[in-house]
């Protein structure tokens, strides 16, 4: 019974250890499993960090950027300035959504190119309000304009809504015109000193007249054509300087309010649109923490009022900086100036920066001489407005649905309901799929890749990689969780195999030496 016994007991413990022993082949073969998965999650993470997205930034600041989507492009608004940016395949067909080749087809039924004409266009018109693309009455305004069959091949747009000047003479010019040319410099009752006349002095062009007094309004065409410097003498033992409560009360207030003027005056001719508004806004910013908000420069004028005046006045024309002229003593007075005529040269010159973007050889230094400005350049085109210009919204929609019309006439078109998926559009535009067909300054639609155009910006999809860091992090605390219990499950097995190794030779040992001694018991 003995020797059964423990040929039982051995039998059972060699089925023990052999099951353990492949338990634990099957977690080791779990754990590569788990290993193989974080290695995937993390190239997952890696490449979302590469991972970027198309936005449009219609204002070229990186300030104000839309997810780029077909709606953007192919819908007049202020984002394009009721311009298409159409999407074309390879073969210059544009591509267009349902409701868009909906209306498209009571032109060109196949998507075939076709022959442009007003009754053409008419019918176009007709398929877009009755899809639903535009209103009742706009389709009514629209159908009034004088179609034109250059419209995007070369024509002159319906929407003129700026005028070209060539010149520095011609904005000064056309600000004369506008009826609203005049800058108000300060008015009313102001301390006098006995021996420097008016505290409030504006030096013209070599000549000094009285601001304070009636006809002495200066002109856009007085700031850009002459040199103006506006200036306020202390009076008698009431020296400060430019950072001091006095100057800001009597110099910089009015200062500020000549910058408004000068502001506004410049957006009512420059200020066609939100965009050239929103760097017109940007330039005041940049003026007033570049030249007004900082450090005057100081001279010292240690016999005379009229050198401390005289070296205000000079520096202001050197400076892009408020300047201050020391007179040092009780008998003769300080004066502080700014030059008006460079304030708004570095005025134009930070709306072109802004506008056109900063790799430009126009700079505004700290100086003169080190500056470049726009006023600088008798070629340097302003678009201004035209007071004569349609600027109705709906005409400017007739001009859009015009060029669209002519385009897809001239190159057919295709139908693809995706690209109302932006993922889908983005993705067709990034591998060549599709391509945008833009306006060029000749009047001509040319096709070119996605990072050709201005307004569309490729950028880190931030959003991208905080989801794709959310998803690594929750399966890498699963797939660690699990690593552990398997260690776990494998520390636990790897005990019980030791110990069934240790009772497998133990009774392996114990049946040995009973055999042994029954065959001796029979020798």
């Amino acid at each position: 019974m003995g020797l059964a016994a423990s040929q039982a007991r051995f039998l059972a413990i060699t089925s023990r250890k052999a099951y353990c022993e492949f338990q634990s082949m099957q977690i080791a073969q779990d754990k590569l499993s788990v290993t193989r998965d974080l290695a995937d999650i993390s190239d997952e993470y890696q490449n979302a960090l590469n991972k970027t997205k198309l936005v449009w930034d219609y204002d070229g600041t990186g300030e104000n950027p839309y997810n780029l989507s077909y709606g953007v492009l192919m819908t007049p608004s202020v984002l394009n300035n009721y311009t298409p940016y159409l999407i074309t395949n390879r073969t210059g067909a544009v591509v267009l959504n349902g409701q868009l080749a909906a209306a498209a087809a009571a032109i060109s039924e196949s998507g075939a190119p076709t022959s442009a004409n007003a009754n053409g266009f008419k019918k176009f018109v007709d398929a877009l309000e009755k899809n639903g693309v535009i209103t009742e009455s706009a389709a009514e305004i629209i159908r009034d304009q004088e179609y034109s069959a250059d419209a995007g091949y070369g024509g002159e747009p319906l929407n003129k809504n700026g005028a070209l000047v060539n010149n520095l003479i011609g904005l000064s010019y056309a600000a004369e015109q506008s009826g609203n040319n005049e800058i108000e410099l300060p008015e009313g009752t102001f301390s006098t000193s006995t021996t420097a006349g008016s505290c409030y002095k504006v030096k013209l062009n070599g000549n000094f007249i009285d601001p304070t007094k009636e006809g002495s309004e200066l002109t856009i065409s007085d700031l850009l054509t002459n040199d103006v410097v506006f200036m306020y003498t202390f009076a008698d033992g009431q020296h400060g300087k430019a950072g001091s409560e006095d100057a800001e009360n009597l110099f910089k207030t009015p200062l500020d309010n000549i910058m408004n003027q000068i502001h506004e005056l410049f957006t009512s001719i420059l200020g066609i649109d939100a965009v050239t508004e929103s760097a017109l806004n940007t330039a005041k910013l940049m003026v007033e923490e570049t030249i007004l908000n900082t450090a005057e420069i100081t001279s010292e004028a240690r016999r005379s009022t009229d050198g401390a005046l005289n070296n205000a006045v000079n520096d202001a024309s050197k400076y892009n900086l408020i300047a201050y002229g020391n007179a040092k003593g009780k008998k003769h007075n300080s004066t502080i100036a700014i030059n008006l005529s460079n304030l708004v040269a570095a005025y134009l010159t930070y709306f072109e920066l802004s506008y056109n973007g900063y790799e430009s050889n126009f700079a505004v230094g700290p100086t003169v001489d080190t500056s470049y400005f726009v006023t600088d350049d008798p070629y340097y085109n302003y678009l201004m407005k035209d007071k004569e210009a349609v600027d109705n919204v709906t005409i400017m929609q007739a001009d859009f649905y015009m060029q669209l019309y002519n385009n897809i006439c001239a190159n057919g078109w295709t139908q693809n309901n995706s690209v109302d998926d932006n993922n889908y559009l983005e993705n067709a535009l990034k591998n060549g799929t599709y391509f945008i067909t833009s306006l060029n300054g000749d009047g001509y639609f040319y096709q070119g890749r996605y990072n050709e155009e201005d307004c569309i910006v490729e950028i880190t999809d931030q959003d991208a990689i905080a989801q794709a860091e959310a998803e690594f992090t929750s399966k890498k605390a699963k797939l660690t969780y699990k690593e552990e219990q398997l260690d776990m499950e494998m520390k636990n097995l790897d005990t019980e195999i030791s110990s069934l190794t240790t009772e497998y030779d133990s009774v392996k040992n114990l049946i040995s030496k009973n055999v042994e001694k029954i065959f001796t018991m029979f020798q």
